[in-house]
């Protein structure tokens, strides 16, 4: 069902093949969290794809390859990036900016594998001013 919340639409997809979900809210942003299988990237990014697909004729979607990366915390690298995707959506009609992440991450102390998917949603964006909100 198409609202005109990207995220939640999202959130409503993505929870039916993912193994833990977790969003938070401050003040008028969200950020969402979902891990899953190691095996279901292709599903996910599918099932993402497919999500988006319904706000491409009102929105600006920009998708990024990553062939790897690393998570540096405090200097120290705790986390390795197999691969990754990132969407970055501007929706036009709600003046909201998405920032999609879905990374395969690989944890070699433990030796464990797992995708993250992480969205931030910011309604309060400045990449539209006062007067562009008002206008349309």
């Amino acid at each position: 069902m198409l609202t005109d919340n990207i995220l939640d639409d999202l959130s409503e997809e993505l929870r039916q093949v993912t193994e833990h979900e977790s969003i938070r809210k401050y003040k008028n942003t969200r950020v969402a969290f979902y891990r899953a299988n190691p095996n279901k990237d292709k599903e996910i990014i599918d099932c993402i794809e497919k999500s988006l697909e319904k706000y491409k004729g009102r929105s600006e979607i920009i998708k990024l390859l990553i062939s790897e990366g690393y998570f540096l915390d405090t200097g120290i690298e705790t986390l390795k990036i197999v691969y990754g995707v990132i969407w970055e959506v501007y929706d036009y009609p709600t003046f909201t900016h998405y920032l999609i992440r879905l990374l395969k991450i690989r944890d070699e102390n433990r030796g464990s594998r797992w995708i993250a998917v992480y969205i931030d949603e910011n309604p309060d964006t400045a990449w539209w001013t006062a007067e562009e909100r008002t206008s349309l």
